[in-house]
């Protein structure tokens, strides 16, 4: 009988679509391969003359990152999403939030009603005195 491992936590599974790679690898990957398709035909166009290495190390330096937009998922988001954030809020976002509070309460009423709060004790005789309350003896 085949046994089919079934993950306990369903928000990690990741649907594959060729083999073990999902549909964000083979699209970044059909990508990637057309990047360095190109780079190497404008390179053999311009009759630019460099030796087999020095092209595989260009085309890997063009490939590299597109690939790792498949790969890399910090913090359980999309690199996009990720790097978004990142640059969002450490370039664009102000450093200092500006906005105001409206507060009602000058420090010394707000420290004088911790005062009271400290002194008043509830009593019975107060809810005897209530018009809502209800007491029964």
């Amino acid at each position: 009988m085949v046994e089919v491992p079934i993950p306990k936590d369903i928000t990690k599974f990741k649907p594959t679509l060729i083999g073990p790679f999902t549909t964000r690898q083979v699209v970044c990957g059909c990508i990637a391969a057309t990047v360095d398709y190109l780079i190497f035909k404008i390179i053999s166009i311009s009759n630019i003359s460099i030796t087999l290495d020095t092209l595989i190390g260009i085309e890997v330096l063009f490939a590299a990152p597109i690939l790792a937009f498949s790969i890399i998922f910090p913090y359980d988001m999309p690199l996009e999403k990720f790097l978004k954030n990142v640059f969002l809020l450490s370039f664009i976002a102000p450093k200092t939030r500006v906005y105001e509070i409206n507060n009602f309460f000058t420090p010394e009423q707000i420290q004088e009603q911790r005062t009271n709060k400290k002194k008043k004790k509830f009593s019975n005789s107060k809810l005897k005195k209530h018009p809502d309350y209800v007491l029964y003896e």
